[in-house]
């Protein structure tokens, strides 16, 4: 059932609150879906989730975060809940709209842990405005190396015939995306949980329109540019166990992936493939978690 402005549920023991918002867009104001748990006053983990999933991919680290931090975390815009309508969907235009949508919110300072294609508009996001980034946790994401025949992804998903029949029908799509992806089993309710979010109407014809304002090769050169930006503390956080992404891509003997950023660390989930949130949460959220309490002190206020 879709939530209402407002609504309180309880994910394990967290009780979160849901949030629709209307923020200034590029082209037109964009309705956000969020949701937010924790002390609004301690300091404020924006928390963005990949393709394909929603808000609820970090419901196993709300328990472990929500004592500590505050946590925002919104549907992506194409994703869930949150706006599906047409408009200027280039990786750097949904930043903006995002960070549209924190100053309305009166955020200050925050750290990001981000999945995935969350990664790509965290890396937008940060590295355009790193005064308001305290530190980032970066998954499954490349930085500079990669293979250019992976491309054939993007090009099917951009494809205005097979990208919303393939995104429209949940089922097929994490068959097809997942079954090949995971290294590990993830229980049964947490991916039907993630198929009835991606089944929202107007996602198979929003989330293609990423694919179509971009390719994967414009996306990595753009945000290389924007690597040195990143002037506070970076993990990135990698399954040791992600074809896509195999190890050398980041830890490249002449040329490693924490080269690309100023303040850069790499830590691995071992026996992870590329959905690490999913497949390992609790050696993520370990992960995140000594990362966070060394780099986003409780007085780091928002």
């Amino acid at each position: 059932m879709p939530n209402t402005d407002g609504e309180r549920e309880m994910v394990g023991s967290v009780e979160v609150t849901h949030h629709f918002e209307e923020a200034p867009g590029a082209v037109a104001p964009i309705r956000w879906h969020y949701v937010t748990a924790g002390d609004p006053h301690a300091p404020t983990v924006l928390f963005l989730h990949g393709n394909p999933e929603s808000w609820r991919a970090w419901e196993p680290q709300f328990e472990a975060f929500a004592d500590t931090y505050r946590i925002i975390a919104p549907d992506l815009k194409g994703y869930g809940q949150s706006d599906k309508s047409p408009g200027d969907w280039r990786w750097e235009a949904t930043a903006d709209e995002l960070l549209a949508l924190l100053d309305q919110m009166g955020l200050g300072r925050f750290a990001i842990v981000s999945h995935d294609r969350g990664s790509v508009l965290a890396d937008h996001l940060g590295g355009t405005n790193p005064h308001r980034v305290a530190c980032y946790v970066r998954m499954q994401q490349v930085c500079h190396i990669w293979r250019p025949e992976w491309s054939w992804q993007a090009g099917y998903f951009a494809d205005p015939l097979f990208g919303p029949s393939l995104f429209g029908d949940p089922d097929y799509y994490f068959r097809f995306r997942l079954d090949a992806m995971l290294k590990n089993e993830v229980p049964v309710e947490r991916l039907e949980t993630l198929k009835y979010e991606m089944s929202y109407p107007g996602i198979a014809d929003a989330v293609i329109r990423y694919y179509q304002a971009s390719t994967f090769e414009k996306e990595r050169v753009d945000r290389i540019r924007l690597f040195p930006n990143m002037r506070f503390p970076v993990l990135l956080l990698q399954g040791d166990r992600d074809d896509g992404q195999p190890p050398y891509y980041f830890d490249h003997p002449t040329l490693p992936a924490t080269a690309c950023f100023p303040d850069a660390e790499l830590q691995w989930v071992e026996g992870a493939g590329h959905y690490t949130n999913l497949e390992k949460p609790e050696a993520v959220t370990e992960h995140v978690a000594k990362f966070l309490t060394a780099h986003l002190p409780a007085n780091d206020r928002a």
